[in-house]
């Protein structure tokens, strides 16, 4: 596809960090705007969308550094910063996402954090996800497996073209990405209809989960964390735990955050 937006021996944009940074404006932006509707603070929103992107990154990063490839860190380090030769794991920026956001608000803000989470499943989540995997599809990472289906891609770059020249793959990243944008649609509707506070948040959580599981029986890139033969991934395993927790905490919220 197109690993660097711009290339140059003395300067470079790779397209999957300049991505990473579109999902950072666009969310916050957006979450920006919608707030007064929410009756939320702009400012917060504004304090969130910095934080985020900076928990959800090194979340991400770390995720896949300690747990999908931590050998060839501890060969390589000084690979560990340069996020354009790939390696962001969504899960790794949620559990980020989900710390640093929480003990903001309830900690420095002291206000509550689910209104906020709710606003943000609406309204910053889905673009995330949509961009990230945009920057995927870029620089030629989260690919599939090969495929004669008239849904496929020849990638002639990054991992993919190195792994499969020229053979039609899966496009797993605009699977995802056709994901978040009906993920987006379905939290539009809940919203409209939502009886209590949570039910947004771990919506998204499920519905992620749910897609992410399903998406990654249609993955080809093995350096992603894979077991039991290639029968089960990292995000995978990942996915049934927050299928599990969210599940947990949604009957939790309809029981203790009835929307009056």
């Amino acid at each position: 596809m197109k690993p660097f937006l711009f290339y140059h021996e003395n300067f470079s944009i790779p397209s999957f960090a300049f991505m990473l940074m579109m999902a950072s404006l666009v969310a916050t932006g957006f979450a920006y705007l919608m707030a007064p509707r929410n009756k939320l603070s702009q400012i917060i929103i504004l304090d969130l969308g910095i934080l985020g992107t900076i928990a959800a990154i090194i979340g991400g990063r770390l995720f896949h550094v300690f747990v999908e490839e931590f050998g060839y860190y501890l060969q390589h380090p000084s690979h560990i910063y340069q996020i354009w030769r790939g390696g962001f794991v969504s899960y790794g920026a949620f559990i980020g996402l989900g710390v640093a956001f929480t003990l903001y608000l309830k900690t420095f803000r002291k206000t509550a954090a689910l209104p906020y989470l709710d606003h943000l499943a609406v309204y910053a989540c889905p673009f995330v996800d949509f961009f990230v995997r945009l920057g995927c599809l870029l620089a030629g990472c989260c690919y599939g497996t090969p495929t004669d289906s008239f849904l496929s891609m020849v990638f002639h770059t990054g991992d993919a073209g190195s792994k499969y020249p020229g053979v039609p793959l899966h496009p797993t990243q605009l699977y995802s990405m056709a994901a978040a944008l009906i993920n987006f649609g379905f939290l539009v509707w809940l919203k409209k209809r939502q009886t209590f506070r949570g039910q947004l948040i771990t919506s998204f959580l499920l519905f992620y989960a749910v897609s992410r599981f399903l998406i990654e029986f249609l993955r080809g890139d093995p350096e992603r964390g894979v077991y039991l033969d290639n029968a089960i991934s990292t995000a995978q395993i990942m996915s049934i735990i927050t299928v599990v927790a969210a599940g947990i905490v949604y009957f939790i919220c309809k029981k203790k955050f009835p929307l009056r």
